[in-house]
């Protein structure tokens, strides 16, 4: 089966690291995410995610979001 592991890792030069969602979090941590947007974060990028087209071409950033999503939903910094 081919798909993407739990956690996301991409090689360097993976084109997703230049994607303009990939760029506006990879520098935040969970608990900035939550608060930005007062303290509206997360509705906002799960806002975003529903925006993106479930193509192949956008597996990537959608596993990447999806990452931040569920392990803030983890370790409880959102419900």
């Amino acid at each position: 089966m081919v798909g993407f592991p739990y956690f996301f890792h991409v090689n360097a030069g993976h084109p997703v690291l230049m994607h303009p969602l990939y760029l506006k979090y990879n520098t935040l941590s969970l608990e900035a995410i939550a608060q930005l947007n007062d303290g509206s974060g997360f509705k906002d990028l799960e806002n975003e995610m529903s925006l993106i087209m479930q193509t192949n071409d956008n597996m990537a950033i959608l596993w990447y979001l999806r990452t931040l999503q569920k392990t803030a939903k983890e370790l409880k910094i959102v419900e």
